[in-house]
Parts: structure tokens; C-alpha cells; sequence
């Protein structure tokens, strides 16, 4: 009786302890989940490949470049100076997104933008990124979200992300934004 009533508890102990290991145990993507840095405009922020200090953010009705492109809408317009860090290989400024609520918003690829620009180790690169927002999407909070492939080719691993929280409704709105040429920071 002892023996089975040994058994018993052992059986039990065991089923407890591997309850508690599926607890906490990560989980298989862990590796490459999440890890965003925290930025705020004027300070510098680095993460795995990527420095980046964000100089201003506002929002706009139409947006021109020094090529003569134009585009009227809502728009969103973030100047920055950015720089890879460990390597050139692969550093690109490919992952630029604004998260607001549940919906993702990718930086515009037309005009003169650092979207897909190649970034050098060690010397900044400036330059603007542009999001086309709805009519709807301009009040709340927003995330910037920002980073360079660290994986296969153009893959952005979200393990090394730079995150820079915007109050939307303290943002002006200006007439005329006029994005900043790539060129190299002062």
C-alpha cells in the first residue's frame, strides 16, 4: 500500500514539474521575436546594424521633393539621419513601417526617400521617409518601426528593431513638406 501510494505522488510531482516546464519554456521563435530599442526624436538609437537618431516628425497635406515629385494626401513625413553599424553588407534601411492601432502602414518608395538606401558603417546618411496615412488614421498613437535585413537576403529579423513612439494629434498639420535630400549627415 505504501509503494502505490509512492507511486502516486511521484506520478503526480512529475506531471507538476512538466506543467511548469511548458510554462515556461519560450516559445520556438523566440530567437528572432521582437526586441525593439526605444527612440525618441533628437537622441540617437542603435540596435544590432542599425544607428538611427530621428530629427523631426510632421504631418502634411502634400509632400515635394528637390526632383519636382509631388503628391498631396495625408502625409507623414519623418527626418533622420541613419548609419549601419557592425557591417555594409546587407544595410539597407529596408523594414520602415508606422504602426498605428492594428494596421501597418509601409513607407512610400516615391520620391527621393532612404527607403532601400544603402548605409554605411559608421557615417550617417540623412534623408526623409514618407507614409501615405488615411483621413482616419491621423489622431492616436503611432509606433515608427525601423530596420535592416540580418538575415538571408532582405530578410528583417524583428530581433533588432528601433521603435519610436508619435503622438499623432501633437503633430501640426503643414500646408507643404519638403522631403530632405539623401545625402550624407552634418
Amino acid at each position: 500500500m505504501k509503494k502505490h501510494i509512492l507511486v502516486w505522488l511521484l506520478t503526480l510531482t512529475l506531471l507538476v514539474v512538466a506543467w511548469g516546464v511548458s510554462k515556461v519554456t519560450l516559445p520556438d521563435d523566440s530567437t528572432i521575436a521582437p526586441f525593439p530599442v526605444a527612440a525618441t526624436v533628437g537622441e540617437q538609437a542603435v540596435t544590432r546594424n542599425l544607428a538611427v537618431t530621428v530629427t523631426d516628425v510632421r504631418l502634411a497635406n502634400r509632400v515635394t521633393d528637390a526632383k519636382g515629385w509631388s503628391a498631396e494626401g495625408s502625409w507623414l513625413v519623418v527626418d533622420l539621419e541613419a548609419a549601419s553599424v557592425v557591417t555594409q553588407e546587407l544595410g539597407t534601411l529596408s523594414l520602415a513601417q508606422l504602426v498605428i492601432g492594428d494596421r501597418t502602414f509601409s513607407a512610400t518608395d516615391r520620391g527621393t526617400t532612404l527607403v532601400d538606401q544603402r548605409l554605411i558603417t559608421g557615417v550617417p546618411r540623412s534623408g526623409s521617409l514618407a507614409f501615405e496615412l488615411p483621413e482616419d488614421a491621423l489622431t492616436g498613437r503611432a509606433t515608427l518601426r525601423l530596420g535592416v535585413p540580418s538575415g538571408s537576403y532582405r530578410e528583417v529579423l524583428l530581433d533588432g528593431v528601433i521603435d519610436l513612439p508619435i503622438a499623432l494629434d501633437d503633430l501640426p498639420v503643414d500646408a507643404e513638406v519638403l522631403l530632405d535630400e539623401n545625402g550624407w549627415a552634418r
